[in-house]
């Protein structure tokens, strides 16, 4: 079992998601590589650990390996403004993003080649980290690679096979046991959940190390085996503040036909990005399962 980090380091990891999402506005869509080459058998790469988040070695413009985070979490690659700088990258031409609540607009640049393993994207934007947003340390990342960055492809998360994978092809319609379809309006990927009898919708977060988190108004609609225990807060990168607190929950906890073994569950209104708060399932439940990302057809599949 992964060490978990620190509350502060945890925060900081939020705030930089929500960075990402609240503030980084380019376009009504999440933006992608201008183009995509992948050998024919597709590309596997290890998937290395930084407390339960999924790391990879990514090069760019050619130069590197780099270790980057994974993260279903991010609508857009992060990179550190230090390593921004040592590789001489610069805003992409003729794009500006806009300010959010007045504040002075965050900084974008243009990537010419990102490579994972054989797989090469090609033109992409990214966003600089502000200071502090990133882990720091000799064997931190150095950014944060988005898993929308491979549309019309499947990336696949091992967590039992520690790997990655990445390979040409779409998933079937979602038949609600193992196969799970999100809207448009989900900006993340999201999957159905069903405890004690009660449905909800929470965001697949491969850069949560911690189990199932749901909103709090569930800590009075929910049949709790212990009293709510005080977790601390997180601060999101829109300046909000939010409480988290972990209880014991009586009763199933399903995502279509599995059955998860996660009946301690935080509650916090904590969010990624605007729009009400809905909840995410990290590591500790995601660890048991091999995750399949299709984010053209907005699909999700579950194997065990």
């Amino acid at each position: 079992m992964p060490k978990k980090l620190p509350i502060t380091i945890v925060t900081a990891m939020i705030a930089c998601s929500s960075y990402l999402q609240d503030q980084v506005r380019v376009g009504p869509h999440v933006p992608v590589p201008a183009s995509i080459k992948l050998p024919q058998d597709g590309v596997t790469v290890p998937m290395q650990d930084l407390s339960g988040r999924p790391v990879v070695e990514l090069k760019i413009n050619g130069k590197g390996p780099y270790r980057f985070i994974l993260d279903t979490g991010a609508t857009i690659t992060v990179i550190s403004e230090k390593l921004s700088r040592e590789l001489s990258l610069s805003a992409p031409a003729g794009m500006q993003p806009v300010p959010v609540g007045g504040g002075a607009p965050p900084a974008i640049v243009a990537i010419h080649e990102v490579s994972v393993g054989d797989a090469v994207l090609e033109d992409m934007i990214a966003a600089l980290a502000p200071s502090g947003m990133l882990l720091k340390g000799e064997d931190a990342p150095r950014g944060v690679l988005t898993a929308a960055s491979f549309p019309g492809y499947l990336l696949t998360f091992d967590y039992p096979g520690k790997r990655i994978l990445i390979k040409r092809g779409s998933l079937e319609g979602a038949d609600l046991k193992s196969i799970f379809e999100y809207s448009e309006d989900q900006v993340l990927p999201c999957v159905p959940v069903r405890i004690a009898g009660h449905d909800t919708q929470v965001h697949l977060d491969t850069g949560s190390p911690f189990g199932l988190t749901v909103p709090v108004k569930f800590l009075t609609e929910l049949p709790l085996g212990t009293e709510p225990k005080d977790a601390g807060k997180v601060r999101t990168g829109g300046g909000g503040e939010f409480a988290v607190s972990i209880a014991r929950v009586e009763g199933a906890i399903e995502v279509g036909k599995y059955k998860l073994d996660a009946r301690e569950v935080r509650f916090s209104d904590a969010r990624p990005g605007p729009g009400p708060a809905t909840g995410n399932i990290g590591y500790e439940v995601l660890r048991h399962f091999v995750v399949t990302l299709d984010s053209k057809n907005r699909r999700i599949r579950l194997d065990q």
